[in-house]
């Protein structure tokens, strides 16, 4: 069903936008007139309120065609004049990307209602602000919006109203004035999507507050015992100590811990993770501190014999023993060359037979060695 805006849609973008007889300059250099009708070029002569009206309506169709489009659920005429208000207040593409489109089609009209109210700031002095008229403005299409979306009622006694956390972050207007030292606060929705906080007042989501990373990853540590130390043991080894027994290196150096340092947290971890377990009645290794001894960490170890070993067989390459083995058979070849040739009598054929066979073999050398000249060497 094709809607078309009412009168009351009418009176009220006028209202909010606002008339303006004189033709007001714009920081692009065009001009806005009327309500909030905008001439590109010269500024053009003023208009009373009966020509702002028609030029309005004139700006209006285009909307009103754009939310016939892409609504696909039935609207009220309270619903349609809503949506052409805000979509007319925020722009087509806007419109077209917003929550308020989406939840729309989904059916879910109070979610879509909500969903307006994150559409409340303004860019003023380069700054984004939360506008007291857009406040006004996205309250009254709000209102007209839900007006006719049937409402169960909820008595205050059994149905309590409860503090909505998110709805609170965008009830508390942030200026330019505000801190810079004020905590920045982001929220995560369930579609894995992060947004401003001020664009997350959508019905239906579950916001979970999320701080700064670097403090979240501090929480995270000191809530496991067990993964610091894990992390402080491959910070450095034995060889990485200077005298004094601090770490030397350079990524590791603002730790400043010794080795008796890191082997005592993590022996405290330990028996953090075990308190209340059964002890076992045979340990290996006893601590001279306090607590059961941990059975040590050989991941380490076996790291670098898996290394070394991976090092050893880079100089043994299947193409290096190839190489090997033709060397040595040609090497071999000219052994035997040079043998006929020195046991022969002298004929030609004696020399022609110790030719053939020592020829091949030099040949089967040199490529050998031209091969292992050529192979790679493993830093």
């Amino acid at each position: 069903m094709t809607h078309a805006i009412s009168p009351a849609g009418l009176a009220l973008i006028q209202a909010f936008e606002g008339f303006r007889a004189e033709p007001t300059s714009l920081a692009d250099g065009s001009w806005v007139v009327g309500y909030s009708h905008v001439r590109a070029g010269d500024a053009g002569e003023p208009v009373s309120q009966s020509e702002a009206a028609d030029l309005l309506i004139m700006d209006v169709a285009p909307v009103e065609r754009v939310v016939n489009v892409l609504v696909t659920q039935p609207l009220t005429q309270n619903q349609f004049d809503a949506l052409v208000s805000f979509a007319f207040s925020i722009g087509l593409d806007a419109f077209a990307g917003s929550q308020v489109l989406r939840r729309v089609n989904g059916g879910d009209f109070v979610a879509a209602a909500c969903a307006m109210d994150a559409w409340r700031k303004a860019e003023v002095d380069g700054e984004l602000e939360v506008s007291p008229a857009l406040v006004r403005r996205r309250a009254t299409e709000k209102a007209l919006f839900m007006q006719d979306v049937p409402v169960t009622a909820a008595p205050s006694v059994l149905h309590r109203a409860l503090l909505d956390h998110a709805a609170s972050i965008l009830g508390a207007p942030v200026n330019s004035n505000t801190p810079r030292s004020a905590p920045v606060v982001r929220l995560v929705t369930t579609s894995s999507l992060v947004i401003d906080a001020d664009a997350v007042a959508v019905a239906g989501f579950v916001e979970t507050p999320v701080f700064e990373p670097a403090v979240r990853l501090t929480e995270i540590l000191k809530s496991e015992p067990a993964t610091e130390a894990l992390l402080l043991t491959q910070v450095a080894n034995d060889s990485d100590f200077d005298d004094e027994g601090e770490i030397v290196t350079a990524h590791a150096k603002p730790v400043a811990r010794t080795l008796d340092d890191v082997r005592a947290a993590t022996r405290r971890a330990y028996d953090e993770q075990n308190v209340g377990k059964a002890k076992s009645g045979f340990t290996l290794f006893k601590s001279r501190d306090a607590g059961p001894a941990i059975k040590p960490d050989r991941r380490l170890r076996d790291m670098r014999r898996r290394a070394q070993a991976e090092k050893l067989m880079s100089y043994f390459s299947f193409e290096q023993v190839g190489l090997a083995a033709l060397l040595v058979f040609g090497l071999g070849l000219i052994a035997l060359g040079g043998s006929l040739l020195f046991g022969a009598e002298g004929g030609v054929v004696e020399v022609a037979a110790a030719a053939g066979v020592a020829v091949p073999g030099v040949l089967a050398a040199a490529m050998a060695a031209y091969g292992f000249w050529r192979t790679p060497r493993t830093a």
